[in-house]
């Protein structure tokens, strides 16, 4: 397995794990779908699939809930 490869994922593993620590949700948010975006480009390039579809999930949600949360501070909640 080529060790970038390797390296990417471990990147986007740690940008996920890390974004669990943040205490400001649009941080978590935001930290946690780029190690997303990241670990499903490693799961397609390394043909894990499972990987990539979970990333891919996590990325959705992730993306929806920004959204729930960009409405909320525009409506002064």
């Amino acid at each position: 397995m080529n060790v970038y490869l390797e390296i990417f994922g471990y990147v986007g593993m740690a940008l996920v794990l890390v974004s669990m620590m943040m205490t400001s949700l649009k941080w978590l948010r935001i930290l946690n779908m780029s190690g997303a975006v990241i670990c499903a480009i490693y799961g397609i390039l390394t043909n894990t699939w499972p990987t990539a579809l979970l990333n891919i999930g996590l990325l959705l949600i992730q993306i929806v809930q920004l959204y729930r949360l960009h409405l909320q501070e525009k409506k002064g909640v």
